[in-house]
C-alpha cells in the first residue's frame, strides 16, 4: 500500500517541478520582453498525439502484463487501465475541441 502512496507523491512532485520550470521560463521571457501571449495557444493536435501515446502505452502495458511474474500482474494491469483511461480522455477532449473549433 505504501508503494502506491510513494508513487503518487513522486508523480505529484514531478508535475509540480515541471509546472515550476514552465512558470520560470514564462517569467524569464516576460522580463526579456520576448513573450507573446498569442504564441502560447495550444493546438488540438497536441491532445491527439498525447492521447494516442498514452492509449497505446496502456495497451502495451496491458498486453505485457500477461508475460510477467504473477507478483507484478495486478499492479501492472491497474497501471495499464489508468494509462488507457488517460489516453481515451485526451482523445475525447481532442474530438470535443475539434468540434467546437470547426466552422458551422
Amino acid at each position: 500500500m505504501t508503494d502506491w502512496v510513494l508513487i503518487i507523491i513522486a508523480v505529484i512532485a514531478c508535475y509540480a517541478f515541471v509546472a515550476y520550470l514552465e512558470h520560470r521560463k514564462k517569467i524569464d521571457l516576460i522580463d526579456r520582453g520576448l513573450w507573446k501571449p498569442e504564441e502560447k495557444q495550444e493546438r488540438p493536435e497536441h491532445k491527439l498525439i498525447t492521447g494516442l501515446f498514452f492509449f497505446l502505452l496502456g495497451v502495451a502495458l496491458f498486453v505485457g502484463s500477461y508475460f510477467v511474474e504473477p507478483d507484478l500482474v495486478s499492479g501492472l494491469r491497474i497501471s495499464a487501465l489508468l494509462t488507457i483511461a488517460a489516453g481515451a480522455a485526451l482523445l475525447i477532449a481532442y474530438a470535443i475541441g475539434k468540434k467546437t473549433l470547426a466552422p458551422s
